[in-house]
């Protein structure tokens, strides 16, 4: 291998190299697993807030499910009591009744009458309020009927979500590891002075050190190259970067992005 001093020069704009062209290639191939890293990596960057998301949506159809049910579930009660009490009362009633028609003085009949009136005021309260409970317990009921169908409908489909997402990530993982081990084994084919060009505009960027060009732009920071710069990437012989992002330059179809 020749050093950067020897049979390797370095223009302004470009890496004129004998290598190159065998550069170029290797290095379209490692650029197609950036490609797919970056792609994997953020999916599993925004896995977690998705999963997160679909939980808190999943928490709320079963907080309105828990909200009715204990409202319908209070209601209940109070009718229980309600009739218990409108029971009760009628029962006291009816013993006012008997006793009022055993009394001797017409003061003692007053009295009493005064005390049945009250004690039927009562119930008619207590019944009043129970035929409002059960306009409360169906429309309560009907509530119930919709978050049922929301759970069968949405719920259902969110744990479906959920689950497709974490399926996706392991595999997303899996494909990672893969892509990763695939470029570790492509870069020794690059020559030395190049693979550590692109290594240090891989740390400097993040994402990649090579971006391919899309008609005359470069589709690693998306600047427009200039046509004949544009012509000379095209051919694929030498190494020429980015003026802009500083990326090394390749060409290849977008048809062709998902091979290798």
């Amino acid at each position: 291998m020749a050093s950067l001093s020897g049979s390797y020069r370095f223009i302004e704009k470009g890496l004129d190299m004998p290598e190159a062209e065998e550069d170029v290639k290797y290095l379209i191939q490692i650029v197609k697993k950036d490609i797919k890293i970056q792609e994997k990596r953020r999916f599993l960057e925004d896995a977690p807030a998705k999963i997160k998301e679909i939980e808190k949506k999943i928490k709320k159809i079963d907080e309105e499910l828990k909200e009715s049910s204990e409202k319908l579930e209070k209601l209940e009660k109070e009718k229980i009591h309600l009739d218990m009490e409108i029971k009760s009362q009628n029962d006291k009633i009816e013993r006012k009744k008997e006793e009022q028609r055993n009394v001797n003085s017409n003061k003692e009949y007053r009295a009493i009458n005064t005390e049945i009136e009250y004690m039927t005021r009562v119930v008619d309260k207590d019944e009043e309020r129970v035929l409002a409970i059960l306009d409360e317990m169906e429309a309560v009921k009907k509530e119930l009927a919709v978050i049922e169908k929301k759970i069968a409908d949405d719920k259902s489909k969110l744990l479906e979500e959920k689950r497709r997402i974490e399926e996706e990530a392991k595999k997303s993982e899996d494909d990672l590891k893969i892509l990763e081990d695939e470029k570790v084994r492509i870069l020794p084919h690059i020559s030395e002075p190049v693979r550590n060009l692109y290594e240090r505009i891989l740390k400097a960027k993040g994402d990649s050190g090579v971006a391919n060009l899309v008609g005359d732009v470069c589709q690693g920071c998306f600047s427009r190259i200039p046509p004949q710069k544009a012509h000379e990437v095209r051919k694929n012989n030498q190494i020429i970067k980015c003026e802009v992002c500083g990326r090394i330059l390749v060409y290849y179809p977008l048809d062709d992005s998902n091979k290798s």
